[in-house]
């Protein structure tokens, strides 16, 4: 079985004493929360895993939640395995937003040849709770295949 690959960057601040650096807030979004929700995503990816993916995303909030999740289903039946990497370009905190550069490697599950994707993803997030959940992705077009 071939060997799935993930890789995520990111640039986080150097580390303070404790004193110097409390505990951060969860209603903030910063560098490491998007980090965080990222390699789950990457995660969820590698391991062929639809509802862990799913999981990170409020389909509720989302518009067109119903379809996304019908696009995930299709994305998922058709690969074999995926390969991912994610390269953090950006988080804006005021308007919760996450600038990724992707590169996606896909088997697909008929055999045919391999599907390469490279694409800049702009996901929008919310505070649900405990976590951070997806609720926004573009483009969507990148979890479709030809």
């Amino acid at each position: 079985m071939p060997v799935l690959v993930v890789s995520l960057c990111a640039t986080f601040l150097p580390a303070q004493t404790p004193s110097q650096n409390p505990q951060p807030q969860q209603n903030v979004f910063d560098d490491r929360a998007a980090s965080r929700l990222l390699l789950q995503l990457s995660e969820a990816l590698q391991g062929h895993s639809q509802k862990q993916l799913l999981a990170l995303f409020d389909l509720g909030k989302m518009k067109d939640g119903t379809l996304f999740r019908q696009q995930i289903d299709s994305f998922f039946s058709q690969t074999e395995f995926i390969r991912v990497h994610m390269n953090l370009i950006e988080v804006v905190a005021e308007s919760a937003t996450v600038t990724v550069d992707t590169e996606m490697e896909i088997e697909p599950r008929n055999g045919g040849p391999s599907v390469r994707r490279n694409d800049r993803l702009t996901f929008v997030v919310v505070n649900a709770g405990k976590n951070w959940k997806f609720v926004d992705l573009l483009p969507r077009s990148f979890f479709s295949l030809p």
